[in-house]
């Protein structure tokens, strides 16, 4: 698929693909069948989605709602203890899962008592094995008491996520985040004083009235908790976002921000390993960067999205709080989790091409970049030639072949969503767009 870069690089963030937008009717598909690919693969994780935050952000177009209180949020948790034992009953025994992530919508809203359901969940179901296998958990400033925190030691989670965004109060304001720089700061003293193995933080550029100077600010205090990851993003304003609604749009000088921060975080020590992704480099010596794309993942909750093998699904895809609502409340009324649903279930089966089109997009984009001869073994064909753009980007400058790998360079790295839509085929940009015109 061409892409027209025009004066904007910013045309897509591709951290999956395909898009859930692209997904289509599994009517009638019974899962239990599609389970075995967890038997047939070592490299499974588990993903639960928490779909519940103090309020919504300006930007935020994922799936989660606001203002549910504690009896709302213990029913939907019944409804992933219900979903989790029929996944569990017919799941091969040998089944087992590497890793666990816990993401949302904001986890930490949950009480201390739900928080630990959810834990208890992925091990009584899946055999989490806590204490011996990455666990990752998503924050944020105001949810993060260091009550729950313990909790989380206790449970043996490793990576901590929060998203602070900003350290300027006028730049949180502008994304309608509310929390404050001294509520983000709180968090992360306290976060470093109970200790995880690995801290992340979010932060954005790109955001109206945004200088070099003010985003500088944000990273050196970032900097002040010496995370082991940075994940810094460009604003992005979606349809459905209340920035979109208010008529605000990204900072023309997103571009030049995003060199200010690569330059900046370099200088400190941190090495990028993708347009978003920076690493303190003590840490990342410790890190094993393996070839992606082949990992199943199963998801439990409404919102997540599963891949087992080359079937992609979740719940229907929406962002408006009212349809968040309504597939949540239908989930927590949902009795079979087993059989698909064009009410509560949508996918893409992906074929060879499509397999493809995915390998190169999680591997180019993120990490050590896309390794030929596994890329060879996969499919028994050349990158190079199933994609002949790579060539034109080299020409460009914007990646370089060696013996090995495939590699974006730092020019190609700061174009990654331009650079990544590339590679959506011309069936999955119909279906996209069949959905885009449908939310008109």
């Amino acid at each position: 698929m061409e892409q027209t870069r025009n004066d904007d690089p910013y045309i897509q963030y591709m951290y999956s693909y395909p898009h859930k937008t692209a997904y289509g009717s599994l009517q009638g598909f019974h899962f239990a069948k599609a389970l075995e690919q967890l038997e047939e693969h070592s490299n499974n994780s588990l993903y639960i989605h928490i779909p519940f935050c103090q309020y919504k952000c300006g930007y935020c177009n994922l799936f989660s709602v606001t203002g549910q209180n504690e009896a709302f949020m213990e029913q939907y948790i019944l409804a992933m203890e219900r979903q989790a034992s029929q996944l569990q009953e017919v799941m091969p025994h040998s089944v087992r899962f590497m890793d666990l992530t816990v993401g949302g919508g904001t986890p930490l809203i949950l009480s201390e008592r739900l928080l630990s359901r959810v834990l208890d969940l992925a091990r009584n179901y899946f055999s989490i094995p806590y204490g011996t296998c990455p666990v990752v958990i998503e924050t944020s400033p105001n949810q993060t008491t260091e009550e729950k925190l313990r909790l989380l030691r206790s449970y043996g989670v490793t990576r901590l996520s929060i998203g602070v965004q900003s350290f300027q109060n006028t730049e949180l304001e502008q994304l309608h985040r509310y929390h404050t720089q001294q509520s983000a700061q709180t968090a992360l003293e306290t976060i470093r004083r109970v200790g995880f193995p690995c801290t992340n933080i979010d932060l954005i550029y790109g955001i109206p009235g945004q200088t070099p100077d003010s985003l500088q600010d944000s990273l050196q205090q970032a900097l002040l908790y010496k995370p082991e990851e940075l994940f810094v993003y460009p604003l992005y304003v979606k349809k459905g976002t209340s920035l979109y609604q208010a008529g605000i749009k990204r900072s023309d000088m997103a571009a030049q921000l995003y060199h200010c921060a690569v330059e900046y975080l370099k200088e400190n020590g941190y090495i990028q390993v993708s347009m978003r992704r920076f690493v303190r480099s003590d840490y990342a010596a410790q890190q094993v960067e393996e070839p992606c794309g082949f990992g199943n993942t199963l998801s439990i909750g409404c919102g997540g999205r599963s891949y087992l093998g080359n079937l992609h699904f979740c719940t229907p895809y929406t962002v408006g709080q009212k349809s968040c609502y309504a597939g949540i409340k239908q989930y927590i009324e949902q009795k079979d989790f087993l059989t698909a649903d064009d009410r509560t279930v949508c996918g893409y089966i992906l074929s060879q091409e499509e397999q493809k089109r995915r390998y190169a997009v999680k591997n180019i984009l993120f990490g050590n970049g896309i390794d030929r001869a596994d890329y060879r073994e996969h499919f028994v064909s050349d990158v190079q030639e199933d994609f002949p753009m790579i060539r034109a980007w080299c020409q460009k400058g914007y990646a370089k072949v060696s013996e090995t790998h495939i590699m974006l360079t730092e020019e190609g790295l700061a174009l990654s969503d331009y650079l990544g839509p590339q590679f959506i085929s011309s069936e999955v940009a119909e279906r996209m767009k069949q959905w885009q015109q449908k939310q008109v």
